[in-house]
């Protein structure tokens, strides 16, 4: 009997009605073993091309189910070892799922935002298309408030405005985890239980060529963006999909450009650490090296004109890494005339983007110097000669954020920290954690509790009160004093248990990466030279995450928070867990 599976059989067959039979169940098992993977790379996908994920109707209909999917076949459909049947592939991911400490935090902090979605302040919007309220909170009737009735039929004192009205004491059970508003409550929990799921399957229901490609998926996913995002900054595009107009700046498909700039140049030190991974291991993979520079281009380009001011010193950041990085990682091993091209090369890049670097300051300097002289001019000769003074095209992405660190007085924002955006805010976000110690005020609430812990007494805090008006006020831009405020020590506690779940199995693959033996006999002599390449670049790129949410919102886009994740998860792909001890040939 054939076997569907012998390649000399299937070229006997192929052009025969077996060959169609064969051909189809070849193509079913290769479905089944990667559909996994497949979903995966999909919830990746829509989270990064669906406004970054922060929009909850655009995910609405596809990732809930998307979830329950991943959970399912994780466990039903995982991928097989070599001589592995399907019941024992099972089996082993049941118990590895089990033992995972992963798993029980990711039950822990679905049940908490949970909790706060269902136990929810009674909340009404007025709105005026209908001129109607609206019970936005709790998420379901039998949950409300009594008082919500007699209130329904009450209009606001002025429809014309946006009204609010929270039921004081309206929380069903105030003992346990609550939120003001169960619409944004449910925002979160649509976060972080899609992406816990997604990383457990990945860790767990997919084998170490699976999370190789999934590093491979992310760049060449990423590259796709990164072009679509060039291209609306080259035509000046103002939309999203579906001709939406946008009412804020955006790059690509990010609705906030310090989203993209996290996520780009996160990629970019992916990309890097996967060409040098590619280039000593080739036997592992068939995608050219030349591929994953080019990843690294675009991202690259594309951190600079998100417009942040954190994308383009990322950016910078890494490329200064990789300079010193490869030149002590490979000189050794380099032949003599490599061992010149190599640093010039390196060197030359350099010296073309700081040289870039400072041009740019010198231009806008310069630009600024021309317009106040033509505005101060008291004569037409005074004007003319401003006039005269050189002026420079401007690049928007750049020199806007180039003009606007000049332009701040940095001695006098760091020695008032109430004025510093996120010190002001993170000030009221402690304020907030002392009265919700425990389980917080619920996701999102410190957009509408903030106003009531300025001291309106203090000169400082009323000249922010004054100045801002409101701008920037729904977040604290630091990650962790915003968790805090909403979630509590419960909640944040939680959070921080997921991270350790990721990162010290990533810790000790990167550790352990040093006793496998590379190809290159003269680097292999150096234990600095053997620590894992994607492992070094993976830590560059989760440090500048983390870093970045100590001063933006990174975690409130799952788009981010789920690269984070995969950053860690995928170095099981390039690390085998130990070293194949050597046959024992002595009898």
């Amino acid at each position: 009997m054939m076997n569907c599976g012998d390649s000399r059989a299937t070229l006997i067959i192929s052009n025969g009605v077996g060959g169609g039979i064969c051909g189809r169940l070849f193509l079913v098992m290769v479905i089944v073993r990667t559909i996994v993977f497949v979903l995966i790379a999909l919830m990746l996908t829509l989270f990064t091309w669906l406004g970054g994920g922060i929009v909850p109707r655009w995910l609405a209909p596809w990732v809930p189910w998307l979830t329950f999917l991943i959970l399912e076949v994780m466990l039903l459909l995982p991928e097989q070892r070599r001589n592995e049947s399907l019941l024992e592939a099972r089996s082993r991911v049941g118990r590895a799922v089990l033992r995972d400490p992963l798993t029980w935090i990711t039950v822990l902090i679905t049940l908490f935002l949970t909790t706060q979605w269902l136990n929810a302040y009674t909340f009404l919007e007025w709105n005026p298309t209908n001129q109607a309220w609206d019970v936005v909170s709790p998420a379901f009737e039998w949950l409300r408030h009594p008082s919500v009735e007699a209130l329904l039929k009450s209009p606001p004192a002025d429809p014309t405005r946006a009204a609010f009205v929270r039921i004081p004491d309206s929380v069903p059970v105030p003992w346990l985890p609550h939120a003001l508003r169960s619409d944004e409550a449910a925002t979160v929990l649509a976060w972080f239980t899609p992406v816990l799921v997604a990383l457990l399957a990945l860790r767990h229901a997919t084998l170490r060529h699976s999370k190789r490609l999934m590093a491979a998926f992310i760049c060449a996913m990423t590259s796709v963006l990164a072009i679509a995002g060039i291209i609306q900054y080259v035509v000046g595009g103002t939309f999203l999909y579906w001709g939406m107009e946008s009412h804020a700046f955006f790059f690509a498909t990010f609705g906030y450009p310090n989203h993209a700039a996290c996520f780009f140049p996160a990629v970019m030190a992916l990309s890097i650490g996967m060409f040098l991974w590619v280039i000593e291991h080739r036997e592992h993979t068939r995608i050219p090296p030349w591929c994953y520079i080019l990843s690294a281009i675009l991202c690259a380009i594309s951190a600079i004109l998100s417009g942040s001011r954190a994308g383009v010193l990322f950016t910078l950041a890494i490329v200064g890494f990789t300079a010193l990085y490869i030149p002590i990682r490979y000189f050794g091993s380099m032949s003599p005339k490599m061992r010149i091209a190599v640093p010039a090369t390196l060197f030359a890049m350099a010296a073309v983007i700081i040289g870039t670097a400072a041009f740019r300051i010198y231009a806008v300097n310069a630009n600024t110097e021309r317009a106040l002289a033509m505005k101060t001019a008291e004569t037409p000769e005074a004007y003319e000669a401003a006039f005269q003074l050189p002026s420079y095209r401007a690049i928007p992405a750049i020199d806007t954020v180039l003009k606007e660190i000049g332009d701040t007085d940095w001695e006098h924002f760091i020695s008032h920290p109430m004025l510093m955006r996120a010190g002001y805010q993170g000030i009221l976000a402690i304020r907030q954690l002392e009265d919700f110690p425990l389980f917080g005020a619920g996701a999102w609430s410190f957009r509408w509790l903030n106003i009531n812990y300025i001291n309106k007494d203090d000169p400082e805090e009323k000249t922010w009160l004054r100045s801002r008006q409101g701008v920037g006020q729904a977040n604290v831009h630091n990650d962790a004093l915003q968790f805090l405020a909403e979630h509590g020590w419960v909640g944040f506690g939680l959070m921080l248990a997921c991270i350790a779940a990721l990162a010290i199995p990533f810790w000790q693959a990167l550790l352990r990466s040093p006793s496998i033996p590379m190809n290159d006999t003269v680097a292999d002599r150096v234990w600095f030279n053997r620590i894992c390449a994607y492992c070094v670049f993976a830590l560059v790129a989760t440090t500048l995450i983390a870093a970045h949410s100590f001063i933006d919102l990174v975690f409130r886009s799952p788009a981010c928070m789920m690269l984070y994740g995969l950053l860690f998860v995928c170095a099981e792909g390039f690390v085998p867990k130990k070293r194949l001890a050597a046959p024992n040939t002595q009898a």
